[in-house]
């Protein structure tokens, strides 16, 4: 099917969501069209997350008391090296370094620096990490192993890190998170996390405006998830609504700056609408898309390019 941006708007008109956000839709779509063209990236095999610290985590924050680090590969008894070598020979593209959060709210992989500097060496991998927050020397640390990537989840508002993670921080501390790893000549994928406060908005729009003065490599959109066995287990998910406003506030603040759908976002027909919606809203990038999303990029003229075994924060870029 020949694209038609016309086709495009009058879809957006028939969704089920209030006439302002229709027309925010209809203007991210123009901005991402006019920056993207028609082509859509689809991200079906993302990087494979590796846990500097297994299971254990210091925070066991709200919305996730460690659950997410179980699905992890466990690096924690010194054989991160074996897990990189192991990916290399499989013929990955990279890995994502990741793991719990310290007292202080950074994730600890630069307490493995030389290791991770070693494999950075010897294999010919590129390296992703969730960062925390961190202070100028951590930074340093993850500058010295050769990090390509830094994921950061920038939170927006004082009240959700302190009842999410329970710490004393404020959003001025992931602010000069960015900052330290900015200047460390560091690339930045910025991750807003929709709802994570329970579902609901509280701080996206405020971490979208601290990430505008870091010149990221992408904005990366990701979706709170009710987990059984946390805090939140019994909270609802965040409307279709509040991710779309987030969406077309971030695509129309990053013009010309990739915009990723996450791979972590709730499942089911919950996953198939939103990937519609997102795709409606101006994000150019999806990370593991549903059937759904295929089928809208197809019915409204979308050219799909799959990038294979990479992180939709990179999309091409080494």
């Amino acid at each position: 099917m020949v694209f038609d941006i016309q086709q495009v708007f009058e879809r957006i008109l028939n969704l089920g969501v209030d006439e302002e956000l229709k027309e925010d839709m209809i203007s991210a779509f123009d901005i991402r069209h006019e920056n993207f063209s028609n082509t859509v990236r689809f991200f079906p095999q993302p990087f494979t997350p590796v846990s500097v610290t297994g299971t254990e985590c210091e925070l066991e924050c709200k919305h996730c008391a460690s659950h997410y680090l179980k699905h992890m590969v466990d690096a924690s008894s010194n054989n991160l090296e074996n897990i990189a070598a192991d990916l290399s020979n499989r013929g990955e593209q990279g890995m994502l370094l990741s793991g719990g959060s310290r007292l202080d709210g950074s994730v600890p992989t630069y307490e493995q620096a030389d290791m991770i500097r070693s494999i950075k060496e010897k294999y010919n991998l590129l390296l992703s990490a969730h960062t925390g927050i961190l202070n100028r020397q951590q930074a340093s640390e993850l500058k010295s192993y050769g990090l390509d990537m830094a994921l950061v989840d920038v939170i927006g508002s004082e009240q959700t890190i302190k009842e999410v993670y329970g710490l004393e921080r404020t959003p001025l501390h992931y602010d000069w998170t960015l900052a330290h790893l900015y200047n460390s000549n560091i690339r930045l994928a910025p991750h807003i996390i929709v709802g994570l406060q329970g579902g609901e908005l509280d701080g996206e729009f405020n971490a979208l405006e601290i990430v505008k003065k870091y010149d990221p490599e992408v904005v990366v959109i990701v979706v709170f998830i009710p987990t059984d066995g946390t805090g939140y287990e019994n909270s609802p998910k965040p409307t279709h609504n509040d991710v779309i406003r987030v969406i077309t506030y971030a695509r129309q603040m990053f013009p010309k700056t990739p915009i990723s759908l996450s791979c972590v976002r709730p499942g089911g027909k919950y996953r198939s609408e939103l990937d519609e919606y997102a795709l409606l809203a101006g994000v150019d990038r999806v990370a593991v898309p549903s059937q759904q999303c295929y089928q809208t990029a197809g019915e409204i003229g979308l050219d799909i390019v799959e990038v294979e075994k990479s992180c939709c924060s990179y999309g091409g870029v080494s």
